[in-house]
């Protein structure tokens, strides 16, 4: 895939034209083969929220990156969130989802460039997401603004493609431009000594990671 990737101009160009799960899944499944594969994530990351005993309620002050067309969003809002504030890079997704839920907040931007407010948020959540900041120092932005806005004892939950258990994809990847491959220690590199990590699961073809932030006594 070789061509100049300009992540904003990408995906809502592509969510303008797919807006719905093969949008933000494979494209080359069909709707009803995506949403199979999205409930099964569901699944999983339902019975790790259980498995850790994590609180996320009306009471949940949640920010969540990359929402995409929203399936995290209804998942959140299933669970009775009421205070959401979510981000995408894509305009087209702010706007629909911003019409679906007048009730929260949708910031438009790339999260390594806008600014989220600090020790504000008991959850963050970031799906499907971190591989496709591509650039080195944007991603060690992103992970920064995102940690920094969660409050001391709050959680993150999060994906990852790990090259070094996925190695066929890792490979694979390295001739795709709008996707690199990180393992854990590249995060926890940027989230520091406070951040524990709870679970590491496969999720499909990812890791599913949930991290709790503790201050460093």
């Amino acid at each position: 895939m070789l061509f100049n990737y300009r992540p904003k101009k990408f995906w809502n160009d592509l969510l303008s034209n797919s807006f719905n799960l093969r949008g933000v899944g494979h494209y080359r499944l069909s709707e009803e083969e995506n949403l199979k594969m999205y409930e099964r994530k569901k699944e999983i990351l339902q019975d790790e929220i259980q498995k850790h005993n994590l609180k996320i309620d009306k009471d949940t002050k949640v920010i969540e990156v990359g929402t995409g067309v929203g399936f995290w969003t209804d998942f959140l809002s299933s669970l009775g969130v009421k205070d959401y504030t979510g981000n995408d890079i894509a305009e087209i997704s702010v706007r629909k989802l911003s019409e679906k839920y007048p009730e929260y907040k949708f910031i438009h931007g790339d999260i390594s460039e806008i600014t989220l407010p600090e020790n504000t948020f008991d959850l963050g959540v970031m799906i499907d997401v971190t591989q496709h900041i591509t650039d080195d120092e944007r991603f060690e932005a992103a992970m920064k603004n995102l940690w920094n806005s969660l409050k001391n004892r709050a959680t993150l939950i999060i994906t990852l493609w790990d090259p070094s258990k996925k190695v066929y994809l890792a490979n694979k990847l390295r001739l795709n431009r709008i996707e690199k491959p990180r393992g854990i220690e590249s995060y926890m590199k940027i989230f520091g000594k406070n951040a524990e990590v709870l679970s590491n699961c496969d999720f499909n073809d990812k890791n599913l990671v949930i991290i709790s932030k503790h201050t460093i006594s």
